[in-house]
């Protein structure tokens, strides 16, 4: 079996840095120096404020679109809503007028049927239990 040893670091070995993209994009965004905190220049003291009320305003229009829609869709909604209440009031009205007993007696005249004259008479039969 070997013995446990300790690693040994080589100490003159320089540490490379990371790399950084050297892309177009990257250069431009490292010389917007108003982002960071440093204050430098008068002006570039108010640009994040200025940059924060720009984002806070475009919240408030789109949250202002946002409920226009919203507000569209309702009034679309309670109008059909009440077409279809009125549809339902129309047909319950249909339903009971087509079932009142006039009405009845004629839709069945055709067939011959007619209406008794007299009362109809009632059979009762004793319990056959107590026979």
């Amino acid at each position: 079996m070997r013995a446990n040893t300790y690693k040994e670091i080589p100490e003159n070995k320089p540490q490379h840095a990371p790399k950084v993209s050297n892309s177009k994009w990257v250069k431009k965004l490292s010389k917007l120096k108003f982002i960071s905190n440093s204050s430098e220049d008068e002006n570039s003291r108010y640009i994040q404020k200025i940059l924060f009320v720009t984002f806070l305003g475009i919240l408030y229009i789109a949250n202002g679109f946002q409920a226009e829609k919203s507000h569209l869709r309702i009034n679309k909604l309670e109008k059909s809503v009440e077409k279809l209440r009125v549809e339902y009031s129309t047909l319950k009205y249909d339903f009971i007028n087509e079932s009142k007993r006039s009405k009845i007696k004629e839709r069945v005249a055709p067939l011959g049927l007619v209406p008794l004259e007299t009362a109809p008479i009632v059979i009762s039969v004793s319990n056959l239990e107590d026979h």
